[in-house]
């Protein structure tokens, strides 16, 4: 080592992990490092966020309070009185984010690819933004002359590598080209950490591709999954081994007694079979209507035939030629809100979420052609909720729903009222779709491998905790909300009162905390350039995000 010793906190987030993958893993001998790390250390399940999704989770993690507080709730959030979704940038997180008060307290940081960090915000150290990144040509690092001298070091660094890679040229291209883009990851991270900020104090790298392929061929690597296959998924296993690989390196180069080292997921993962159409379901139970529902004009039907193929096709990358990319999303909005949705005799809808369905409730006075009177706001919204509750699986007769919340129940903070009306949770291997494009019978339907998510995200992530003062043995209750508070509090940095975590001192030998320091002053939002949405993404950013995430399935 040639850093001088002094407490430090190294950080690797694996999006979507899971103990029901890993544990095999380890047990077979596939991940050494992994294993050194939990024989030695601290290790156990984290709880996710309501709902367990990759924005509303990272931000919690960032910021130390849950979504009613920050208000992310979506990569795409619903703005209400207009029916439409704006993407989240790093300039919705309104909370003093980890980086910045590690940084207010003099600390150096080294921050690669966690979401919600595009745009960057400033930092004493460095950071190279995740997922929300436009492509390269943006400004996506910070300082903002990294850019350039991290594409000279290392020049296969790449953004993400969607599913679309998978559905469109199979598996081994999938893992291969997921394995490059981790090794250029990593690499970009040991250069910040080597060359930039060898006297660093806060750094984390998190990785992406774990979720990706999780939601690709999760059937395939879960061995109680009914459609699992031993040889692919001794194929895929080779992105794990690499990964753990890359965690090894690490270890042996920047850690020593005094460093912290924290391997975390944001959610976990579990099989999914078939997909839940909310709309259409709302449809059938009279709260939405389509246009030409009232007349019977066929039009919208011939319509929404027409726009399933141009989705299909765009699920394929197959359309990009159809439309400049800057016109396909406001078109798609404009065709499903303004043209498909006939606001005027419709109660409820679902325009967001997927893991978990977000219901809203056409209100009076909220939103553009309200028609829910505010004094039958509760019972109308009782209604939704026995529907929900009462949808059946034609192939099982079982519920195909887990859980209806009302928002209150779930969500609170300054930013609650921003939440969905109703959150509904679905039973295991279900997940939602909003579309009104796709036949309304097909409430339900198959998941097919190439073309759906056959993994999504479930709340139990996992948490592994090494080092010198580390207590080893499991962990009970850990919340992905407390790793906030448990990291400030181990380099001595002030946590802000408002925080909803709590540090995890169960986790450490003999309180290696002493008196916690808690900052009154950074206990509320923080003043941040009040940019429109249209100022951090441009309508080709825009469409990029979405020809992303769709790719991914979160659209």
């Amino acid at each position: 080592m040639t850093h001088q010793s002094k407490r430090r906190a190294l950080l690797i987030g694996l999006d979507g992990a899971t103990w029901r993958l890993l544990d095999p893993m380890i047990e077979g001998g596939i991940l050494p490092n992994l294993a050194q790390l939990t024989a030695g250390g601290a290790w156990g399940e984290l709880e996710s966020t309501i709902p367990p999704v990759t924005a509303p989770a990272w931000t919690t993690f960032q910021t130390g309070v849950l979504p009613g507080k920050h208000g992310v709730y979506a990569f795409n959030q619903y703005r209400k009185q207009s029916y439409r979704t704006n993407f989240v940038s790093s300039r919705d997180i309104r909370s003093p984010v980890i980086w910045e008060l590690a940084s207010d307290s003099g600390k150096r940081v080294a921050v690669v690819n966690v979401p919600l960090t595009y745009p960057p915000r400033p930092v004493n150290g460095f950071l190279i933004a995740g997922m929300q990144t436009p492509n390269l040509k943006s400004d996506f690092t910070h300082p903002s002359g990294l850019r350039e001298e991290l594409l000279r070091t290392v020049p296969d660094y790449r953004i993400i590598v969607p599913q679309t890679e998978f559905n469109l040229h199979g598996l081994d291209r999938f893992v291969d080209m997921s394995i490059e883009a981790e090794q250029a990851r990593f690499d970009a991270f040991r250069y910040l950490l080597r060359e930039k900020s060898p006297d660093w104090d806060l750094a984390m790298v998190h990785v992406q591709s774990t979720d990706t392929l999780q939601h690709a061929i999760y059937c395939w690597l879960d061995a109680t999954d009914t459609r699992f296959s031993r040889h692919r998924y001794t194929r895929a296993l080779s992105l794990y081994k690499a990964i753990d690989e890359q965690i090894g390196s690490l270890l042996n180069e920047f850690a020593d007694d005094e460093t912290l080292v924290i391997v975390l997921s944001d959610h976990g993962h579990g099989s999914i079979y078939k997909t839940i159409n909310v709309n259409a379901h709302l449809g059938h139970m009279g709260f939405l209507s389509l246009r030409g529902a009232q007349t019977g004009f066929s039009f919208t039907g011939w319509l929404r035939k027409a726009l399933r193929v141009l989705l299909r096709m765009d699920r394929w990358n197959l359309n990009k030629a159809l439309l400049p990319k800057r016109f396909r999303r406001p078109l798609m909005e404009r065709l499903s809100q303004n043209v498909m949705i006939d606001w005027e005799h419709t109660q409820a809808y679902m325009i967001n979420g997927w893991v978990y369905a977000y219901i809203y409730l056409n209100l009076k006075g909220r939103e553009l052609t309200g028609v829910v009177e505010p004094a039958l706001y509760e019972k109308v919204r009782a209604k939704v909720t026995r529907a929900m509750n009462e949808l059946r699986d034609p192939d099982t007769g079982q519920p195909v729903v887990r859980h209806v919340y009302p928002r209150e129940e779930v969500f609170e903070g300054e930013f609650a009222q921003d939440a969905p009306d109703l959150i509904v949770v679905p039973a295991p291997g279900y997940e939602f779709t909003a579309s009104v494009f796709q036949d309304t019978e097909a409430v339900i339907r198959h998941n097919r491998v190439g073309r759906d998510h056959v993994g999504s995200h479930t709340m139990d992530g996992i948490l592994v905790a090494s080092g010198a003062m580390v207590r080893p043995g499991p962990i009970i209750g850990a919340r992905l909300v407390d790793l906030f508070p448990t990291i400030l509090a181990w380099l001595g940095v002030p946590i802000p009162s408002v925080t909803d975590g709590r540090v995890l001192k169960a986790a450490f030998v003999d309180d290696p905390f002493g008196d916690l320091k808690v900052d009154r002053d950074k206990n509320g939002m923080i003043d941040i350039a009040d940019d429109s949405l249209d100022e951090v993404y441009s309508a080709e950013d825009q469409a990029l995000i979405e020809e992303r995430l769709r790719a991914l399935g979160y659209m």
